[in-house]
């Protein structure tokens, strides 16, 4: 019986220490492996400014580089309108022999001759002029293809910053209405308090969850958008990663004092600038169809051998413009020099309302969030630290049973909103002053302020 109870009933060391010899290696690697673990340094955020935006616009943007070789091709047609026309070399054999056959009773005549075209003399300087003309319209275009470039990188910076905002102000919130969640929760399970405020607490966190995470999509997009005005673009450059370190400084508020006349700002704004140019070419094009009534006309001149005496040839030809004269040319060049003085019309007008709808907005943004630029001891500004007071404030009272639970979920929206409130319109203020500032011709890196060194925001 010893013998059998040894056998189905092994003592505890017997059975345990199998597991202890499985176990304790498995328990080594996994304590030498949490340091190994925690050696990895996680990927730091990328963290971009508006001046990198910026410059990574103004060093290589696809849009911006097909302006400019469209200037280089603008280049070339300019050489080309002023080169002249090759000569003509012509000889001519009369009288000679055929392979295999006696030579005919004649002398052999020799003539060569060279033909100079004299159309470019007088389509020269019209040729010239309309390629002038554009060359400036194509440099013009250049100059706003870089405007329409800042302008759309600068609105997609903001909508990304002002987007990461809301989503760290939803998890803000998230986080905070999970306390008043878990001291609901603890009021209840004490008996102290109905479950009524914890549903509601409830509900109100999850609302909050499940519109943060709609925020969170909203910024993953922008911040796709925002990608297209970066050079290089890697793995750190999407939604999940990207950091925004916005700058709230006061710099581009000083350029609001350079006012110009109507007029010169109009004048200034490169499609104006353009549109005027292609005018120009127009009216040359108009030119240069006039001058071709008379077309291909040369001159000239030769050497002529016959037996044995040499002597000079020369001749001129002149198209007679008696069937075709050229009206159809004509009539399409007018027709598209009146288009193109229309074109410069409408867009001296929408360039003049751009400008007078971003100045008002510089100046009305600029007046009306002008108190929200006031900050407290601590440097936080006045209007959110009077929503963190609030929610603070209203948590305190219904913690002391003095408010309900509607009040707290109050001034818990009351301070999201007040920091959407706070941002849009200080990112609006910014987008104006420097949408003004483009449409002026201000180079936005010299206005905005030097890349800084500290941490973001």
């Amino acid at each position: 019986m010893s013998w059998l109870r040894s056998i189905h009933s092994p003592s505890r060391r017997s059975w345990r220490a199998p597991v202890y010899r499985i176990a304790l290696p498995f328990a080594w690697m996994s304590i030498c492996a949490r340091p190994v673990a925690s050696q990895v340094p996680p990927v730091p955020p990328a963290s971009i400014t508006l001046r990198t935006v910026l410059e990574s616009v103004s060093e290589l943007h696809p849009a911006i580089e097909a302006a400019r070789a469209r200037v280089r091709a603008a280049r070339g047609s300019q050489t080309s309108a002023g080169a002249f026309s090759n000569p003509v070399l012509g000889v001519e054999v009369e009288n000679a022999s055929l392979p295999g056959r006696p030579h005919p009773p004649m002398d052999r005549e020799t003539m060569v001759t060279a033909m100079i075209p004299l159309d470019p003399f007088y389509q020269r300087s019209a040729r010239l002029h309309r390629a002038a003309a554009q060359l400036r319209a194509s440099e013009a275009d250049t100059a706003a293809a870089g405007q329409r470039v800042a302008l759309a990188a600068v609105h997609a910076y903001y909508r990304t910053a002002l987007a990461q905002v809301i989503v760290e102000a939803d998890a803000d919130l998230v986080a905070w209405l999970d306390t008043v969640v878990v001291y609901n929760r603890n009021r209840v399970s004490e008996g102290v308090a109905a479950g009524a405020d914890l549903l509601r607490a409830e509900l109100e966190r999850d609302r909050a969850g499940a519109q943060a995470a709609l925020h969170t999509a909203q910024l993953s997009s922008a911040a796709a958008a925002l990608s297209e005005f970066l050079n290089a673009p890697d793995e750190r450059w999407n939604g999940d990663l990207l950091r925004i370190r916005v700058e709230l400084t006061d710099e581009p508020l000083q350029f609001l004092g350079r006012q110009l006349g109507e007029a010169d700002a109009v004048a200034l704004i490169p499609a104006v600038r353009a549109a005027r140019e292609r005018l120009g070419a127009s009216g040359a094009a108009v030119s240069i169809e006039r001058t071709m009534l008379v077309r291909q006309l040369g001159v000239m001149v030769g050497l002529k051998q016959s037996v044995g005496t040499t002597s000079f040839l020369g001749g001129v030809s002149l198209p007679f413009p008696l069937l075709d004269r050229n009206r159809g040319e004509i009539a399409r060049a007018k027709g598209e020099r009146d288009a193109a003085a229309s074109e410069l019309v409408a867009e001296e007008r929408a360039a003049a309302a751009r400008l007078a709808e971003a100045a008002a907005a510089a100046r009305i943004l600029t007046e009306q969030t002008a108190p929200l630029t006031r900050r407290t001891a601590d440097g936080t500004p006045a209007l959110l630290a009077r929503a963190d007071e609030t929610r603070r404030i209203a948590l305190g009272a219904y913690r002391e049973g003095a408010v309900p639970l509607f009040t707290v979920l109050d001034a818990a929206r009351a301070w999201g909103e007040a920091r959407l409130t706070y941002f849009e319109a200080l990112f609006a203020q910014r987008e104006s002053v420097l949408t003004l500032l483009t449409l002026q011709g201000e180079d936005l890196l010299k206005v905005l302020p030097p890349a800084e060194k500290g941490p973001a925001r």
